[in-house]
């Protein structure tokens, strides 16, 4: 299974993504809907894919939070290439330990976890930084960059949307224009239904339906991975 299955010109494109287009709120309130909760996560979820060492569900996590990897390593001051060395990195170390995932308790996420990995592959770096620049001391490798947890802060909120972006993103492909929009425009911005079907010239009753069909992907399968 490869550790990386990014192009080189990736990080950068993957980073332009606008952090405020989805609340995370307003997908988890459609997603806590019982019709939707109500589905059981099935052995084919995303995570239990990886950990079954599926080469192409390895390359969806990769996909899926790259980004906010990426995001991290350049707020902590790395500049292009050295940030993507860290990704390669933190996802190598990602796939090592996989399997010792798991979210046993209230408070446990995949993104705290991969937030954790991160922050212990940024102090290695500035540890080499230290060992390989004359001159460079001081500071220990904590104090070079500020990666403090963020729960409850609207930092917190804007990393959680960029996430559920790019999971729309995955999925998008599997579903025609008007669903995608559909979708989009009852749970991201909030129209009602029937305003949403008016505009594209659709019944209400397709509108509910589309919504129900990609929530259901969603959940079915990034649910043992996102916050929900």
């Amino acid at each position: 299974m490869r550790k990386w299955l990014l192009s080189p010109d990736d990080p950068s494109r993957l980073a332009k993504i606008d952090r405020g287009s989805v609340a995370p709120e307003k997908l988890v309130k459609h997603l806590s809907d019982p019709a939707i909760a109500g589905l059981s996560i099935t052995s084919t979820s995303l995570l239990r894919r990886v950990k079954a060492h599926d080469e192409q569900a390895w390359k969806r996590l990769v996909e899926l939070y790259h980004p906010l990897v990426y995001s991290w390593c350049r707020r902590a001051g790395l500049q292009e290439a050295d940030a993507a060395n860290v990704g390669q990195e933190v996802f190598s170390a990602v796939l090592y330990g996989i399997t010792d995932f798991h979210r046993d308790k209230p408070g446990d996420t995949f993104r705290g976890w991969l937030r954790r990995i991160t922050k212990f592959k940024l102090c290695d770096h500035f540890r080499r930084i230290r060992k390989e620049v004359p001159g460079v001391g001081g500071e220990t490798p904590e104090d070079l960059f500020v990666f403090e947890p963020l729960d409850d802060s609207a930092e917190a909120t804007a990393e959680a949307g960029l996430v559920y972006r790019r999971a729309l993103e995955l999925l998008s492909i599997e579903f025609e224009e008007r669903t995608r929009l559909a979708f989009w425009g009852v749970v991201i911005e909030n129209k009602r239904p029937e305003d949403v079907a008016r505009e594209l010239g659709m019944t209400a009753n397709a509108v509910y339906v589309a919504k129900s069909r990609i929530l259901c992907r969603l959940r079915e399968e990034f649910a043992d991975l996102l916050e929900l």
